[in-house]
């Protein structure tokens, strides 16, 4: 089966993805910052039975993203900063990860 990687696999979107992916066989990889929106929390049942490997790194830093991508046959990226009313307040944040990091 394909090896996925999942950006922002412990976020509400992408952790959900991730159980989904790990329930049909893929073997993921997560890549999450842990900010406001992910928390590792969210992926307790894949960690605990671990059916996923889980990175703690920002998808900005490009040497952690290809370390990260290495063995992956697809990218789920899931990765964003979300909440439009943090969006005014931080909107060097969020074009950074939003659109730096795609």
């Amino acid at each position: 089966m394909a090896r996925l990687l999942v950006t922002g696999g412990a976020g509400f979107i992408g952790s959900n993805f991730t159980r989904m992916a790990v329930t049909r066989g893929y073997d993921v990889r997560v890549l999450d910052t842990l900010t406001y929106a992910g928390n590792r929390e969210n992926l307790w049942d894949p960690l605990r039975g671990r059916k996923i490997e889980f990175l703690k790194a920002d998808v900005c830093d490009a040497k952690a993203v290809a370390r990260a991508m290495k063995g992956c046959d697809a990218v789920a990226h899931l990765a964003a900063e979300t909440h439009a009313g943090r969006s005014v307040l931080e909107a060097g944040t969020f074009v950074r990860t939003d659109v730096y990091g795609t």
